[in-house]
């Protein structure tokens, strides 16, 4: 499964984790691409360069 993240409000570039770990980083109101390739949970967060963070918990079912 793949997602197209994007997260609104914030200021800045935004720095995306999966599961604690680095994602990549988007522009301020810009777009990244994410590959969910397992099934099971998942946490995913943003960091924007004001230091605000958003967190977001979710599964991948079959």
């Amino acid at each position: 499964m793949q997602l197209k993240l994007s997260a609104l409000g914030g200021s800045g570039r935004r720095w995306w984790f999966l599961n604690g770990a680095p994602l990549g980083d988007s522009a301020n109101q810009g777009s990244i691409n994410a590959s969910f390739e397992r099934l099971g949970r998942y946490q995913l967060s943003v960091l924007d360069e004001a230091g605000q963070t958003a967190r977001l918990e979710f599964s991948v079912v079959d």
